[in-house]
């Protein structure tokens, strides 16, 4: 018996009401140049470096009072973005303000801008909103938005805390060195040279010569350049590796002690030492006989100055022999280890060493034929390989691209020195071949570009490919295409 037109109606009728109803909302198209966009971290790097600009040409700022826009506006750029290139001499040409002033710029970009500012709010009594904390959040790679204002102020006080011990210290070297007779003196060597130890600045403002070159010979000058080194090398690893150190132990038994590391913290640490020991066994090759570096030194005093200025390329760029003078092969090293640079939210520079591991990760993986990335034990998300493997190319690519045009320029100087000026301005690093304070004005121009994409570029566009992916609900027909 056939059913009743009626009840297939009712049953149709009834299954239609028990569906789910698909509700498409209208697409909305966020801005990303909005409060929360990476691209504030900018912005306010801009504005600092533009203060900072309008201070150092006041005439109260310079001996002679009367300072070029552009050497200023480099300076003040350098400062900021902890590099440490120079266009003028610090301790003769800048008078004590404009060095107070130049250390501010250094201690707020070390911290970075975005930390900073968000300090003084809460220093202040005020609260960070919702946007704030996800934007510092992204700025410092901390997931964790509850606790982002604890962890600015750890940040903060932590990297004050190191500055005040590296100020105490240096200040009893220097009056062994200098005696007391200059006092005065002797304090403010001491906190400038702190503050620019920790942060990776490269600065200084000694009158005894150029960088650390005064302290690269006798045992009190080289005990000078290792607190300088341990302080640069804090400060290149970061506030995460540190507490990641003092915070993950593991206590077995009465006399052993097990330290638990995450896996960021052990491809710094390892990665950090790999590279600062290749890079000093390679330089101690290059440099022992050239009489014009490290050749007339003792071999205690090569050993040092030798590790010295292979941590420095990754991190401080202070240099203790006139690194102008060291062999091409030399400067091509050094170029290298600048380019790879330091740890990730930390006051070093460069493309970072996680960056460059997870890369070569990636690109190994694909030699061999493994489809899982893993380190220690643990597997890294594809997605973040794939991010690290895009900075290094278009850091490359840029890199690239300013030598050509810095050569075009500048065709009196040798490519090498160019080459490696370029890598120093990208990588935050300020060691130099020497060439800056002479460079055309649109070379200037171009550095002072270049330092502020270095010092923002791999970390601005890390935080923008880790917002911008979208999933279509499509996908084209795969062709193949003839590669290699």
């Amino acid at each position: 018996m056939s059913s009743k037109p009626s009840k297939l109606i009712s049953l149709r009728t009834r299954d239609r009401a028990i569906e789910p109803v698909l509700i498409k909302n209208q697409d909305r198209k966020s801005s990303e140049r909005g409060t929360s966009s990476p691209l504030v971290v900018l912005y306010g790097f801009i504005a600092l470096i533009s203060l900072g600009t309008l201070f150092l040409m006041l005439p109260f700022s310079s001996v002679t009072g009367d300072i070029d826009l552009v050497d200023a506006l480099f300076t003040a750029t350098s400062a900021a973005t902890v590099t440490g290139l120079t266009v003028l001499d610090t301790p003769t040409i800048w008078s004590i303000w404009g060095q107070i002033i130049i250390a501010i710029l250094i201690v707020i970009g070390g911290v970075g801008f975005m930390t900073g500012a968000a300090f003084f709010l809460l220093a202040a009594g005020q609260s960070l909103g919702l946007q704030g904390r996800r934007l510092i959040g992204q700025n410092l790679g901390e997931e964790k938005m509850g606790s982002i204002g604890q962890i600015v102020v750890r940040v903060v006080l932590s990297a004050l805390l190191f500055q005040l011990i590296g100020f105490i210290i240096f200040f009893l070297l220097f009056s062994i060195k200098l005696g007391l007779e200059e006092m005065s003196q002797n304090i403010w060597y001491s906190i400038f040279h702190s503050i620019s130890s920790f942060n990776n600045a490269g600065f200084t403002i000694f009158h005894m010569g150029n960088s650390l070159e005064p302290f690269s010979r006798g045992y009190l000058n080289n005990i000078i350049l290792i607190v300088t080194a341990i302080m640069f090398f804090f400060g290149g690893i970061g506030y995460f590796v540190i507490s990641d150190l003092l915070s993950h132990r593991r206590v077995l038994g009465k006399r052993k002690i097990k330290i638990v590391l995450s896996l960021e913290t052990k491809l710094i640490l390892i990665g950090s030492f790999i590279l600062s020991s290749f890079g000093f066994l390679m330089i101690i090759i290059f440099e022992y006989s050239n009489p014009a570096t490290i050749g007339n030194m003792s071999f205690s005093e090569k050993i040092i100055n030798s590790l010295f200025t292979s941590m420095s390329t990754r991190t401080a760029g202070f240099n203790s022999f006139d690194f102008s003078a060291t062999y091409d092969y030399t400067k091509l090293l050094c170029a290298l280890l600048i380019f790879v640079g330091g740890a990730p939210a930390s006051t070093a520079g460069g493309i970072k060493i996680t960056t460059f591991l997870l890369s070569i990760f990636m690109i190994s993986n694909h030699i061999l034929g493994r489809e899982n990335i893993t380190a220690f034990g643990r597997e890294i998300p594809y997605e973040t390989a794939v991010r690290a493997l895009v900075i290094l190319v278009l850091s490359v690519l840029i890199i690239g691209f300013l030598i050509v045009v810095v050569s075009f320029i500048e065709k009196e100087y040798q490519f090498v020195n160019l080459t490696f000026e370029i890598f120093s301005a990208y990588g935050t690093n300020g060691m130099t071949a020497g060439i800056s304070p002479d460079l055309k004005l649109s070379s200037k121009i171009i550095f002072i570009i270049t330092m502020v994409i270095g010092r923002l570029g791999p970390m601005t566009l890390a935080l923008l490919l880790a917002g911008s992916q979208k999933k279509f609900e499509y996908r084209f027909f795969q062709e193949k295409v003839r590669i290699g």
